[in-house]
C-alpha cells in the first residue's frame, strides 16, 4: 500500500469529534436571526457583520481588516468586494452552502482570452475537477517567481491579466484571481476571507462539494474519502488539519513549512474565534468593479502599515497567541503614578538681568514641592555649549564676539549674562538646582542633548555661532561627511560628552538623562555595539562616582518609539543588560505622533524591571513659534497650532492606559507663582473625566488628500486610526453626560462633493459641499490647508482655525484603545478642479 493510501485509511478510521462542541462554542461567538434566503443576509455583510461579531477584539480586528483593504486598494475591486463578503456563522451557514454562490458559470468563452491560454496550459493531462482545480492552485502559488517589485515600487492591485504579468504575491487578490482562472475552467469557485486571522483563501466547488484551497501558500486539506475539506468542516473538525498524507504537505509553496501553514489554520484560520467570509466573484461582472492599482508609497499614505500595526496585535489578543502580546486597556489597571519636569537648558534663563539664586529658586524649583513631580530633569545647555558652571565643555557665549551678538535676539545675551552673572556669584544654575531640589526631596537629574549641532557651518548661520561649541568647529573631521552632527564612531566624540557627563554627576547630580532623541542621527553608518559599549562606559562612571561619594546615581535615557537601531540605539537590549535605570519614551523633535506608543518598552519593563516613562512635549511642532532674528525687527512671530491642556490630559490618559510607570512633561521654560500645572496628570482618577482632546498622528496618516475629481467626478477612502484613553460607553452607561465632537480642517466641499465620515463603522455623518453652510465657508475661504502652504500665513495667531469642520457623533460610537475613522469622499457633477486635502483631524471630548 503507498504511502498516501495508507494515510487516507488511517484518516478513515478517524471519527471527526467535536464538531457539536464547536458549533456551540460558535453560536456563542454570533448574535443574530437566522437566515432562511440568500435576501436574509444583508445585516451579515459587510460592515452591517460588526454588530453580528461579539466580543470587542474580535470586532476590532474585523474592522481593521476591512480598513486594511481599503488602504491597499483604494475603491478597486479588493475593497469593493470586502463590501460585499458574507460571514460565516450558524446564522448563515446554510445559505452559504446552498444557494449563495451560483453553481452555473456565467463566463462567456473568448472574452479574456489570456486567461483561457493560461487554463489550457496549466490543465493539461487532468482528468478530474479536483485535478484541475489543484493544477490552477500550483500555478497561482509559483507566481511570486515572476515579482521584482518591492516597497515603495510595488504595485497593488489590477485585472487578473495584470496580475499574472507581474507575478502576484499577496494573498487578497491570488485568491481573485484563482476564483476567475476557476471559472474559465468551468469550477465554480468563490473567495474565502480569514477577517481576523489576516489571511485570503478560496473554495471551490469539486464534484458536488465545496472544497477550501489556499492560493497563494499551496494549502489544502483532504478528508477521509478524499474529497477537499471545506472551511465549515475544518472548523467543525480540526483533526482533518492534522493528519494528512505526505502528498498534501508537498503542495505547500516553498517559502514555508507544511508545519507552519498547518499550524497557523488551526490555530487562527479555522478556530472557533475566527470570522471567516465569503465573496462571490465572475469575470461576467467585471463592469461592476473598479481594476485601478495603488503604489506602495500611495498604500502607505493611506494608512497601510499604521493600521497594520494594531491589527496584528489584536489577532494575538483574540486568539491568545503571544504570551509577550501588550496587554489591552480596558484590562490593565489604573495607579497614581509620579511626574518629572524637563527644561531644555536655555529658556528658563531668557528673562531680563539680573536673575538671583533667589529667582532660580522662586520660579524654577519651589513651585514642584508639594506637588506630583519627583524630579527635575535639569538641562545641561541648549546644544554643543553649556548653561551651567562647566569646564570640560564650553560656556554658552563665551566665544560670541560683539559684533556676532548684533545677530542674535536680545533674549539671547540675557540668557549669557544671566548663567555668568549666577557663577560669579558662587553658585552656577546645575548646583542651585541640585540644592534646592534636595532640600524639597526632589531628584535632579543633569540632561545632556547627545547630538544637538545647528547647521549650516556658515558665520551668516546665527545658530551656528552662537549655540555650537569649539569643539565641533575645531573638528571637522569628526562630523558625520556632509552634515554638522558629530559621528559617534570617533572616541574623541564619545570622550568629549563623556567629560560634561562627569562633571555633572561630580557635582552631585541624582542622575544623567542622556536624551537622544534630539537629534539623531548619531552615526555616518548606524552601529549599536559602539553605542551600547558607550552606555557601558558611562554606567561605570556614574558607578564609579557613586562609590566614591557614597551614593547611587541613576543612568536615564530618552529614546524614539520606533527605529531605535535604524539610528544605533538598542534601549531594550540596555533594559535586559541593566545598564539604565529609566527609559523615557517620546517621539522625535517636531512630533509626528500625538499617541505615543509605548508597549514595547513596557513589556521590557515587565521583564527587567526597568521603569518606563512616557515623554510629552510641550508644543505640536508643526511650525516653529519662536521669534526668529530676522524677523524681529519686522515685528512677526510664527504661531504654531496650541496645545491645550485637554490635549496634554488627552496623552497622559492614553500613557496611564499604556502602563506607563510615569509622566516626563518636556517644557521649555518653567515659571510659576504656583503648584505645576498639569500637576493633576499623575492621578488616574482626575483624568477620567477631564475634558480631552485628540490628534489623529499627523505624520502616518495627515495630511490626506483625495485627488481633484477627473471629468466632474471622483472616489476615494482613507482610513485613519485613532486611539483613545477615555470609555465613553462606559462612561454614558455610568451615567455621564458625554459629548464627542469629530474636527476636521480642510478646504470647502464645493457642490456635488460630499466627505461621509464613519466612526468604527458607525455613521456617516456627512459633510455636504452642497450645504447652505458648506458654501458659504467657500464664499470666505481664500487658503490652502496643506501644510507646505503654511509658511504663507503662518504669522496669523489663529491661522489653523481656517477651514474647520465641527461634525457631531455619538459618544457610543468610540471605544477604548483602537479607533478605525474612515474618510469616504465623493464627488459627482462638480466644479471642483482642486484635491480635497485634510490637515488634521481632532476629537473633542466633553464632560458636563
Amino acid at each position: 500500500m503507498s504511502g498516501y493510501l495508507a494515510c487516507i485509511c488511517i484518516a478513515a478510521a478517524v471519527s471527526l469529534v467535536g464538531a457539536d462542541e464547536r458549533s456551540d462554542e460558535m453560536r456563542d461567538l454570533f448574535t443574530g436571526p437566522v437566515a432562511e434566503s440568500v435576501a436574509d443576509l444583508g445585516p451579515y455583510t459587510g460592515l452591517n457583520a460588526l454588530r453580528r461579531i461579539v466580543g470587542e477584539d474580535r470586532r476590532l480586528a474585523y474592522m481593521l481588516n476591512y480598513e486594511q483593504l481599503a488602504a491597499n486598494y483604494g475603491d478597486n475591486v479588493e475593497a469593493q468586494l470586502r463590501r460585499e463578503q458574507v460571514i460565516l456563522c450558524p446564522q448563515t451557514e446554510a445559505v452559504l452552502y446552498g444557494d449563495f454562490t451560483p453553481l452555473q458559470s456565467r463566463y462567456e468563452p473568448g472574452s479574456r482570452p489570456q486567461l483561457e491560454r493560461v487554463v489550457k496550459e496549466q490543465t493539461a493531462g487532468c482528468v478530474s475537477e479536483q485535478e484541475v482545480a489543484l493544477a490552477l492552485m500550483r500555478f497561482t502559488r509559483e507566481l511570486y517567481r515572476r515579482n521584482e517589485g518591492s516597497g515603495d515600487s510595488y504595485i497593488y492591485g489590477g485585472t487578473e491579466e495584470q496580475l499574472i504579468e507581474k507575478g502576484e504575491v499577496l494573498c487578497e487578490t491570488l485568491g481573485r484571481l484563482y476564483v476567475a482562472l476557476c471559472e474559465v475552467a468551468g469550477i465554480p469557485a468563490r473567495i474565502v476571507m480569514h477577517d481576523i486571522g489576516g489571511h485570503i483563501a478560496a473554495e471551490a466547488f469539486i464534484e458536488g462539494s465545496w472544497g477550501y484551497i489556499d492560493p497563494r501558500c499551496g494549502v489544502y486539506f483532504l478528508k477521509p474519502d478524499g474529497k477537499l475539506a471545506s472551511v465549515r468542516e475544518l472548523m467543525a473538525s480540526p483533526e482533518i488539519i492534522r493528519q494528512q498524507p505526505d502528498a498534501v504537505k508537498e503542495d505547500v509553496g516553498e517559502q514555508w513549512t507544511w508545519e507552519e501553514r498547518a499550524q497557523r489554520c488551526e490555530q487562527r484560520y479555522f478556530d472557533p474565534r475566527e470570522v471567516n467570509g465569503f465573496e462571490n466573484y465572475s469575470l461576467a461582472d467585471a463592469d461592476r468593479y473598479t481594476y485601478g492599482q495603488l503604489t506602495g508609497a500611495e498604500a502607505r499614505q493611506a494608512g497601510l502599515f499604521r493600521i497594520n500595526a494594531p491589527y496584528r496585535e489584536v489577532i494575538d489578543r483574540v486568539f491568545e497567541l503571544s504570551d509577550d502580546a501588550p496587554t489591552p486597556w480596558r484590562d490593565r489597571p489604573l495607579r497614581r503614578i509620579p511626574l518629572a519636569y524637563r527644561n531644555d537648558g536655555f529658556s528658563q534663563y531668557f528673562c531680563r538681568p539680573p536673575m538671583t539664586r533667589a529667582d532660580v529658586e522662586e520660579r524654577l524649583i519651589d513651585p514642584f514641592e508639594g506637588s506630583n513631580v519627583t524630579t527635575l530633569v535639569w538641562g545641561l545647555g541648549p546644544g554643543s555649549v553649556f548653561c551651567f558652571e562647566t569646564e570640560a565643555g564650553e560656556l554658552y557665549g563665551a566665544n560670541v564676539t560683539d559684533e556676532q551678538w548684533e545677530m542674535l535676539r536680545d533674549g539671547d545675551r540675557w540668557v549669557y549674562e544671566n548663567v555668568i552673572g549666577l557663577i560669579e556669584e558662587g553658585a552656577g544654575p546645575l548646583r542651585i538646582a541640585i540644592e534646592r531640589g534636595h532640600q524639597l526631596g526632589l531628584k535632579v537629574l543633569a540632561r545632556l542633548e547627545m547630538q544637538h549641532e545647528y547647521g549650516p557651518a556658515s558665520d551668516d548661520n546665527w545658530m551656528w555661532v552662537a549655540l555650537v561649541g569649539r569643539f565641533n568647529k575645531d573638528n571637522p573631521q569628526l562630523r558625520i561627511p556632509g552634515r554638522v552632527q558629530l559621528d559617534f564612531k570617533h572616541p574623541e566624540v564619545r570622550a568629549h560628552k563623556l567629560a560634561v557627563l562627569r562633571e555633572a554627576v561630580e557635582m552631585g547630580a541624582d542622575g544623567l538623562s542622556l536624551d537622544f532623541v534630539v537629534y539623531p542621527p548619531f552615526f555616518e553608518e548606524p552601529d549599536v555595539r559602539i553605542m551600547t559599549e558607550y552606555i557601558r562606559d558611562i554606567r561605570a562612571m556614574c558607578d564609579e562616582v557613586g562609590a566614591a561619594q557614597g551614593r547611587e546615581v541613576d543612568l536615564v535615557v530618552r529614546v524614539p518609539h520606533e527605529g531605535n537601531e535604524a539610528i544605533g540605539l538598542d534601549p531594550i537590549g540596555w533594559m535586559r543588560e541593566g545598564l539604565v535605570d529609566c527609559v523615557v519614551v517620546s517621539h522625535l523633535r517636531a512630533p509626528d505622533y500625538f499617541d505615543i506608543p509605548i508597549e514595547d518598552f513596557v513589556q521590557a519593563s515587565q521583564e527587567t524591571g526597568v521603569p518606563v516613562y512616557g515623554c510629552l512635549w510641550h508644543s505640536l511642532g508643526f511650525v516653529t513659534t519662536d521669534l526668529n532674528p530676522q524677523d524681529k525687527d519686522a515685528g512677526k512671530r510664527r504661531y504654531d497650532k496650541p496645545k491645550t491642556k485637554e490635549m496634554y490630559y488627552a496623552q497622559a490618559l492614553m500613557l496611564h492606559r499604556a502602563g506607563a510607570d510615569g509622566i516626563q512633561l518636556a517644557m521649555p521654560a518653567a515659571n510659576f507663582t504656583q503648584k505645576p500645572w498639569l500637576d493633576e496628570m499623575a492621578d488616574p482618577e482626575a483624568l477620567l473625566t477631564a475634558d480631552k482632546h485628540y490628534m489623529a498622528d499627523p505624520g502616518p496618516y495627515l495630511p490626506v488628500q483625495f485627488p481633484a475629481p477627473q471629468q466632474r467626478s471622483a472616489r476615494g477612502t482613507r482610513s485613519i486610526v485613532m486611539r483613545l484613553g477615555d470609555d465613553l460607553p462606559a462612561a454614558t452607561e455610568a451615567g455621564r453626560s458625554v459629548t464627542s465632537e469629530l474636527l476636521f480642517y480642510s478646504r470647502a466641499l464645493q457642490p456635488g462633493e460630499r466627505l461621509h465620515v464613519y466612526i468604527n463603522g458607525n455613521g456617516p455623518v456627512t459633510i455636504d459641499g452642497s450645504s447652505e453652510e458648506e458654501m458659504a465657508r467657500a464664499d470666505a475661504e481664500l487658503v490652502d490647508l496643506r501644510r507646505d502652504r503654511h509658511e504663507d500665513f503662518v504669522y496669523d495667531r489663529e491661522w489653523w482655525r481656517r477651514g474647520e469642520h465641527r461634525l457631531a457623533t455619538e459618544p457610543d460610537w468610540w471605544r477604548l484603545e483602537h479607533n478605525v475613522i474612515r474618510l469616504q469622499y465623493e464627488a459627482r457633477d462638480t466644479e471642483a478642479t482642486a484635491p480635497l486635502t485634510i490637515a488634521w483631524v481632532d476629537l473633542m471630548i466633553s464632560y458636563q
